[in-house]
């Protein structure tokens, strides 16, 4: 297969931006809109997108056998569902944030899990075979990486840039709320915007892309077979592999690590380090410079310390740099608060773990991707849908188990709902400091331990691809 342009990988990336779009609207304005302006309990919060992740763990794999499956002459087996994706992933997420009046605990309880499982649903019909689709872009152990550093870039630059524009523009503050978060007006009118631009980035995407379609692998193997029994055949037979096995595992804990932080943030921001909307909005720069320095630095350090290595360094200094700011205040070594060196400290610690974080993903995807070549050598079957069913499942423990176990941490500390920052206990602010140092560092770097088992080194990928072509071209 011949090298990929920079057009196709941009054009492959961009589409990956309706997911940071999403993960915008989720990480900063949904847990904190429907817990502290509308009131919802967080415990139900929490409890919503947990039920939504059970939906997830069927609709994923599912997802991603039937586009493994499908045949289409003209779309391949994976536009379609990317295509599909688009209009109803817009529609859900301006609809999510639009409750009626007047719904009570368990009518916002309702309404946030509907349209929750509705949003992520959507999201697999995208996300599933668009991850597929950059594993089969090319064979070229190190250009993986390459291909799955724009997706990550989009994916991590796009966020950054909603949250930011969307606390300069809408979340401003008015005569009678002095946090512009809290205004409720200010949320359906940027849902909208937020899903017209979900579809606009998925059609250019998809569209764009459509010319490498005749050089996409097919699967070869029998297709008839697309039963429940099978399906969990299939996945027995992937877990058997210690690659695979090794690999979920990390990234289990890694996203539901990520999950915890990202329902913090609102509160870290808000109430811990108490900054206003001007210095809120200059936060997101983190992301977008992390997603933007990555794009060159993941492929770099694949080459020069493979990819298992550079995911096990990466991951140490992610939970480092995240947890910095936070640890040092808990133990008495950060200046005071409103001292103004406080800001630019935070906003370089955490360049730095978005940076590592987005070479993870960008690592650990290209990984996944050389599993699913070690699963075709083991089976004959060209399976990538339904091994990035699990990343894309993976990925939505984000705000699944890591929302469910962050309601549960804000339900044991007992913290306050719809309060100003002056009505907040000291005790409580402690505790947040707490969670965002030691707690998320631990919980990151535990992950370690589950890649050491990891055992596809380059040399056993190149090994891996001589025996398929030898199989190809007897």
């Amino acid at each position: 297969m011949k090298r990929l342009t920079t057009r196709t990988k941009l054009l492959y990336g961009l589409g990956f931006s309706a997911r940071g779009i999403k993960d915008g609207l989720f990480q900063l304005f949904l847990f904190f809109y429907f817990s502290q302006v509308l009131g919802l309990d967080p415990a139900l919060a929490g409890l919503t997108t947990f039920i939504a992740l059970l939906f997830d763990a069927v609709s994923d794999p599912i997802v991603g056998v039937i586009s493994d499956n499908w045949k289409s002459k003209k779309w391949g087996r994976r536009h379609p569902f990317m295509l599909w994706s688009a209009i109803p992933m817009g529609i859900f997420i301006y609809l999510l944030f639009i409750p009626p009046a007047g719904l009570g605990q368990m009518g916002l309880f309702w309404w946030l899990t509907i349209f929750t499982i509705l949003v992520r649903l959507s999201l697999t019909f995208f996300l599933v075979p668009g991850m597929s689709l950059g594993a089969e872009l090319t064979t070229d152990y190190e250009e993986r990486t390459s291909v799955t550093s724009y997706r990550v870039m989009f994916s991590g630059f796009i966020p950054a840039f909603i949250i930011i524009f969307g606390l300069l523009f809408f979340f401003t503050s008015k005569p009678g709320i002095d946090n512009g978060m809290m205004n409720a007006e200010a949320y359906p009118p940027f849902a909208l915007l937020c899903g017209v631009l979900i579809i606009l980035s998925i059609f250019i995407s998809t569209y764009g892309t459509r010319d490498t379609i005749p050089s996409l692998p097919q699967n070869q193997g029998q297709t008839e077979k697309n039963s429940l029994k099978e399906l969990l055949r299939r996945f027995v037979d992937a877990f058997k592999l210690k690659s695979y096995r090794s690999l979920v595992l990390y990234i289990m804990v890694i996203y539901i690590a990520i999950g915890i932080g990202t329902v913090f943030i609102p509160y870290f921001i808000n109430y811990y380090f108490a900054w206003s909307e001007k210095e809120l909005a200059l936060l997101p720069i983190a992301s977008g410079l992390g997603g933007l320095i990555s794009l060159f630095l993941a492929p770099a350090l694949g080459r020069r310390w493979d990819k298992k290595k550079g995911v096990m360094i990466g991951t140490f200094l992610l939970a480092l740099f995240f947890s910095l700011p936070y640890t040092l205040k808990v133990f008495g070594l950060l200046p005071p608060d409103g001292t103004p060196i406080i800001l630019p400290f935070f906003i370089l610690c955490t360049t730095i773990g978005y940076t590592f974080i987005f070479v993870v993903f960008s690592l650990s995807n290209s990984m996944m991707a050389d599993v699913a070549d070690e699963y075709d050598l083991l089976t004959g079957q060209r399976e990538e849908g339904l091994f990035f069913s699990t990343m894309s499942f993976a990925y939505k423990c984000t705000v699944g188990l890591g929302y469910m176990f962050a309601g549960i941490l804000l339900k044991l500390i007992a913290f306050p709902t719809q309060v100003s920052l002056k009505d907040v206990p000291v005790d409580k602010l402690e505790w947040l400091g707490i969670i965002g140092g030691p707690v998320l560092f631990v919980l990151y770097t535990s992950a370690i331990l589950f890649v050491l088992a990891y055992p596809i080194s380059k040399a056993r990928y190149n090994e891996i691809r001589l025996q398929l072509k030898d199989r190809t071209n007897p």
